[in-house]
């Protein structure tokens, strides 16, 4: 074999390499073209799918506070929450840090008109986070009982159901904790359901006007009307918020 023949695999192997690194380094136009189209494609199907996140976001936000009525809301709380800068009030932030901190638990303490009820309702938002969208809200999603009202109506068939659905909801606000003298019986069926709303995916909030400041020496109004083991059960250390929302009637400011 002459030397040029054992040259020549030499030679296309050089030729080869030399012929692939080019085209690295200057893709054929319609090579270049493709790639060009592909990535125009995917960088329009990210904005797209981005606008519709906004605008499904923006359709919560206008209308998530609508849904409050089918947890049984006051229409006060209700009309608190629409539009778009709600009134400010310490209830109001309080529950905001439970969003965003994702905690299980608000307790909220202050007179009548502290906007206590509908601070507590925007716990409601905690119903439609993450993959639940609005247009699938139903009554069990969330909530709200008027506690007085419900020790008021007895043992009947009511209660009971309210209760039981109150401890299954994925969002419950338990209005007027310690409002009226209450038996053995009532602290009993609280601590149950405290209990039952022990658990990292529920969130809840209660509203009392009773004060949860400790007087010297003695428990706090609160923790001597519930006891011990509820205030226990619903304070657990790193799961909860406690506002005091003081005793400044806002509803009374705001009226011209």
């Amino acid at each position: 074999m002459s030397q040029d023949d054992k040259r020549e695999p030499r030679r296309l192997a050089d030729l080869l390499r030399r012929g692939m690194s080019q085209a690295k380094q200057q893709p054929s136009a319609g090579l270049a073209q493709l790639e060009a189209d592909w990535k125009q494609r995917e960088l329009e199907q990210q904005r797209a799918a981005a606008a519709e996140e906004a605008r499904r976001a923006l359709a919560h936000e206008r209308a998530w506070p609508s849904h409050l009525e089918l947890c049984g809301a006051p229409a006060e709380a209700v009309a608190g929450l629409r539009g778009e800068t709600p009134l400010e009030t310490a209830a109001l932030r309080a529950a905001r840090h439970v969003l965003r901190e994702r905690l299980r638990s608000l307790l909220l303490s202050g007179g009548p008109g502290t906007g206590k009820t509908t601070g507590a309702c925007c716990l409601f938002r905690a119903a439609v986070r993450g993959e639940r969208g609005l247009s699938e809200w139903d009554s069990s999603a969330g909530l709200f009982i008027d506690w007085a009202r419900l020790l008021r109506e007895g043992d009947s068939e009511e209660p009971r159901r309210l209760l039981q659905r109150a401890a299954q909801v994925r969002v419950l606000v338990l209005d007027g904790i310690g409002g009226e003298a209450s038996g053995p019986r009532h602290r009993e069926l609280l601590e149950e359901l405290v209990e039952q709303r022990d658990r990292p995916d529920l969130v809840t909030a209660y509203t009392t006007r009773l004060s949860v400041q400790r007087r010297e020496g003695e428990p706090s109004p609160f923790a001597e009307a519930v006891g011990a083991r509820v205030v226990s059960r619903m304070s657990r250390q790193g799961t909860f918020h406690l506002a005091d929302c003081g005793n400044r009637d806002l509803r009374r400011s705001a009226k011209p």
